[in-house]
Order: C-alpha cells, then structure tokens, then sequence
C-alpha cells in the first residue's frame, strides 16, 4: 500500500544531519527516521515505475540456407534498449537472448523507449538490426538470417482472401537471395518460407536491393542510396557537440592518442541503424543522417547513415555489389548507383561523376567523426567539412 512520505520534512532533518558540528548531536532517532522516510520514498518510486505502461515484444527468428527454411532454435537475439532526448538519457546493457525451439523472444520495453534487434545464428549471416519505439501494447517483429555473402535481394507478398469481405484478408512478406538478378525466379526460392494454408495466395516477386550479409552485420543496398551532393555532418551549433549514448572512439581531444586502436574501434562499429536513431533523437534535423533517413524508401524500410564499420565492408565487398548493380542497371532499373572501382591498370574511376569519401555514424570525439573513402581509407575529420552520404537499409518484412 502506498503511504504519504514528507519530503520537507525528509530535508529538513538532512540538513540538520549534514549541519551538525557535533557527532552527538546527531541522534539514532533522526538517522532512523530519515532512513525510513528514504526507504518508502524508495518503494513509491518502485511501485510507479511498475505501472509504466510496457510493449510486449515477441520476435520470431526466420533463417534459410539460400533455398530452404532451416532451424533458427538456440538463435542469439541481440537487444539494445536506450532513451535519447527525455531525462534521463539511458542505454540498459546489451542483452542476448536465446531463441526458443520455434527460432522466438520475448521481452518488455518501457513506454518511451527505443528498442534496437537483430539476430545471430552460427554459420550464417546476422539479421538486419532494426529500430523501434516502445509505444504500443505489443509487437511482432520477425528477423531474417541468409548466408554470408552478397546477394540478389527481393521479396514477395503472399495473401489470404476471403469471401467474407475486406476483414477476413491478411497479408505477409517474405525475403528471397540469389546470388544474381535473375529473369525468372524459380516458385520455391520466393516462397522457401510459404505457409500454404494461413498464405495461398502468392502476389509475384520483384527485386530491391543489394543485400550485403556477414556474421556481425548485414545491411542492404537499395534504389536513390546517394546524394546528390556533398553535406556538412550535422547542424552547426553540434559541430562540438558530445552526444549522448553514442560510443565515442577518443574521450579527450588531447595528444597523444593511440590512433590505431581507435581506428580498430570505429572498423568494429556495426549498428548503424541504432546510432542513426540516437543521433536523431537527440538532434531531430541531423544533416548526414536526415538525409539517410528521409531518402525515398519503401514502406517497410528502414534508411539510415552506416556506421564507419559497414561503409568499410561495402568497400571491401564493392565488386559484387556492383556486378549486381549493374545488373538492375542493365535491365532497365533507375535510381542504383555504382561503387567507385579500379579499372585493369589500378586508376579509381568514379562512375558518378565525383569522388566520393561518404560520412558514416560513428563519432571519434566532440567535433570530429568517421568518414570512409572510395579507396577504403578511413578517418576520422572536423564535422563542418563536406562529404557525401550513402545510405544504407534494413527491411522488417511484415507478417
């Protein structure tokens, strides 16, 4: 049962505690009481914080091996909670889940709260990390792990009709990966996951993207991912700005620092979608990760500014990804643009008419952050310089 605590009173008795010039002066009784008085306040607190409104998560693990659906059971579920822009700013540790015999988590998370996901299964690639708000009674979210590798990436939509009218009609999606644009996709690499009694109906298959997979991070490449020209990291007035809950690679800007380990930090930073929700939260009119985040995208879609880590293995990864860009330029397909690439003499060509050295969402201090160039260098500069911005995507395909 709650009670009624006094806290003038409660700060009163402090003060006469922390006035006090003589120990005897200080009496058992008022150190008791003050004690007392703290602990119900304690449990007040307590017992309102359990009535904070919470969404109840439940997240299904899907994998395949390329053409079949395999076990997702003992699946590793990465979770980041964290709150940018109220008070008090928080980040819970990293939590990691295990996935259950049908590949699923649950979990709650505070209203208010945003939750960050992704999964991890040995042997194949990670999901994507995706970002949500805590604002609803509960979600289902589903996470997809494909093979290491780059890919094709498309996906299909599959429907139940009814005849009772628009009620009964439900609809769901489901990802596929070849290894390149194809013509004609063959029915069991779109519909690996079908369930053919709760889906009948398949709606066809199209392509979205460059879907880059590896063990840490996966990531895709879709339509419109460039800018046009060049930008400032951010708004001026943060040029010197410490952001909260964002892992700074240097603390102090004082020499020296141990450059190599910072850089090995900022090639280890995989959570791009994450930074990019914190960066804007905290400041909503971001440059760099604005335009990430507000380039055209598909309703499922989540765009955001890659983090130094995930721009770098784009590079690493820029022949396949763009033998398939080439491919959905070859048929036709707008809005793809090609990585920079060396031609038979070793000369960096620059197919979009520019060099390209792209901002990412990883931050090396107070007024500098991450860049990464065309040629894989990366580095960490004054954010009032200008550079261009790839954006990069995670899907959650609805159920």
């Amino acid at each position: 049962m709650k009670q009624d605590w006094k806290p003038d009173e409660l700060r009163a008795t402090s003060a006469e505690i922390r006035e006090a010039v003589m120990p005897k002066s200080i009496t058992p009784e008022m150190v008791g009481g003050t004690l007392a008085g703290l602990t119900e306040a304690v449990a007040e607190v307590v017992e309102t914080l359990g009535e904070i409104p919470r969404e109840h998560v439940r997240v299904e693990v899907t994998a395949c091996d390329g053409q079949s659906k395999v076990s997702a059971e003992g699946a590793t579920v990465r979770l980041d909670v964290f709150a940018v822009g109220g008070f008090p700013c928080t980040a819970m540790p990293r939590q990691e889940l295990t996935a259950d015999a049908d590949g699923v988590v649950e979990f709650d998370v505070p209203h208010g709260f945003k939750y960050a996901v992704s999964s991890h299964i040995d042997g194949l690639g990670a999901s994507f990390q995706l970002v949500f708000d805590a604002v609803a009674e509960q979600r289902d979210v589903r996470l997809w792990n494909f093979p290491v590798g780059v890919w094709a990436l498309g996906h299909t939509d599959l429907a139940h009709y009814s005849d009772d009218g628009w009620e009964d009609e439900y609809y769901t999606a489901i990802p596929f990966v070849t290894p390149m644009r194809m013509e004609e996709v063959p029915e069991e690499i779109y519909l690996w996951a079908q369930d053919s009694e709760k889906y009948p109906q398949s709606e066809g298959w199209w392509y979205i993207g460059v879907l880059v997979s590896t063990a840490e991070t996966t990531f895709a490449i879709g339509k419109n991912n460039l800018s046009d020209g060049t930008m400032v990291w951010c708004d001026s007035r943060d040029c010197n700005t410490l952001f909260p809950l964002i892992d700074y690679h240097v603390q102090k800007r004082y020499y020296p620092w141990d450059s190599e380990a910072a850089e090995k930090q900022a090639r280890a930073d995989m959570d791009g979608n994450m930074n990019t929700a914190k960066i804007l939260a905290f400041s909503p009119t971001h440059t760099a990760a604005r335009w990430a985040a507000s380039s055209p995208s598909d309703y499922d879609e989540q765009r955001f500014l890659p983090s130094s880590g995930q721009l770098y293995i784009m590079w690493l990864n820029r022949t396949a990804i763009n033998a398939i860009i080439q491919q959905y330029m070859d048929a036709g397909e707008e809005g793809f643009n090609l990585l920079p690439y060396q031609n038979d003499k070793g000369q960096w060509q620059t197919p979009n008419g520019r060099g390209e050295v792209w901002w990412s969402s990883s931050v090396f201090d107070s007024l500098c952050s991450w860049v990464v160039g065309c040629n894989g260098y990366i580095y960490y500069i004054s954010r009032y310089g200008t550079h261009g911005v790839r954006a990069e995507s995670a899907f959650h395909f609805e159920n």
